[in-house]
């Protein structure tokens, strides 16, 4: 695999086509992400009495208010938050995978010299996007039923051998769910490339990492790397933006209140930025990996050996008369 024309050709068509950064942004979704948020009582401290055995009285305060809120049925609310949650959790991850066929069809779309616009793209996705979903939902049940086992097991394990037997398990599971990853995205780039359906996918995916593992493993890597980078790159600027809250905490408490809005208000600022970076990242990772499978998924050109020409064999002289 020529990695150089790989990771600058991705770069390449993501610049030329800056509609995929939206698509990056979609495919985000898909990757995780969560955020959360607090609220945080001003006050300098308690006078309470210090008495062993007592508790001060915001905390017995509060612990009525957690009573009285489950009584009066805030486990009805919480539910309900936990399912919104899940729902939203879906629908995240639903568009995140839209995304993802969008980049990769654009790719191919590149590398075929066709021309590439939101609309196509979005024409493309949907047609592969069902697909796509029963895809990765399988590869979700299999990494779902894989940590499964690997707990049932580790368990029992590591309180037989006093957790060496349980450590050694993580050491295991840590390069197959790595292994797994990457068969997840050879899969989703087979299956968008080839259109044969999941099973069909998940078989070449396999037959590409079975035979080539060496420069699999080696983009992965690359990969790994760049997004490593680029992710402290883009976090950082929100780490810049809470550090003031942080030391609030620790050197002046009844500002505190003000500090959490302040910092919020900037994270809103900034989020629009994190978003686009975000997006062009993901759609440059997924780009080399498209081009990579297409390196790997197609066969060299059968070099013609000329065959040697024969030598000549000298003449003899006729013999005399």
């Amino acid at each position: 695999m020529d990695f150089g024309r790989v990771l600058t050709r991705s770069w390449e068509i993501i610049w030329k086509n800056k509609v995929l950064w939206l698509f990056g942004i979609l495919a985000s979704c898909a990757s995780g992400g969560g955020g959360g948020g607090g609220g945080f009582g001003g006050g300098s401290g308690w006078d309470a009495d210090t008495t062993p055995g007592t508790l001060p009285p915001q905390f017995e305060q509060f612990g009525r208010g957690v009573e009285e809120f489950f009584t009066n049925g805030g486990w009805v609310l919480i539910v309900g938050l936990v399912c919104l949650i899940v729902l939203i959790s879906l629908i995240a991850w639903a568009i995140g995978i839209f995304g993802k066929v969008g980049l990769i069809r654009a790719v191919l779309r590149a590398e075929s010299d066709r021309p590439i616009s939101f609309r196509t793209i979005f024409e493309d996705a949907k047609v592969e996007w069902m697909p796509a979903l029963g895809l990765n939902l399988l590869l979700a049940l299999i990494a779902l039923g894989g940590t499964l086992v690997i707990v049932a097991i580790g368990l029992p394990l590591g309180v037989l051998t006093l957790g060496i037997g349980l450590i050694c398990l993580v050491c295991l599971a840590v390069p197959l769910a790595i292994a797994f990853n990457i068969y997840s995205e050879l899969a989703n780039v087979a299956l968008v490339k080839d259109r044969q359906g999941v099973s069909a996918a998940l078989s070449k995916a396999w037959e590409t990492l079975r035979s080539q593992p060496g420069p699999v493993i080696m983009l992965a890597v690359i990969l790994f790397i760049v997004g490593l980078v680029a992710g402290v790159v883009i976090a950082l600027p929100l780490l810049v933006i809470f550090i003031p809250f942080f030391f609030t905490i620790f050197n002046d408490a009844n500002t505190l209140g003000q500090s959490f809005l302040v910092a919020i208000g900037l994270f809103v600022l900034m989020l629009p930025l994190v978003l686009l970076l975000q997006g062009i990242l993901t759609s440059y990772v997924q780009s080399a990996w498209t081009l990579g499978y297409l390196e790997l998924d197609t066969p060299a050109a059968p070099q013609i050996v000329e065959p040697a020409p024969k030598p000549r064999r000298p003449r003899t002289p006729k013999a005399a008369a």
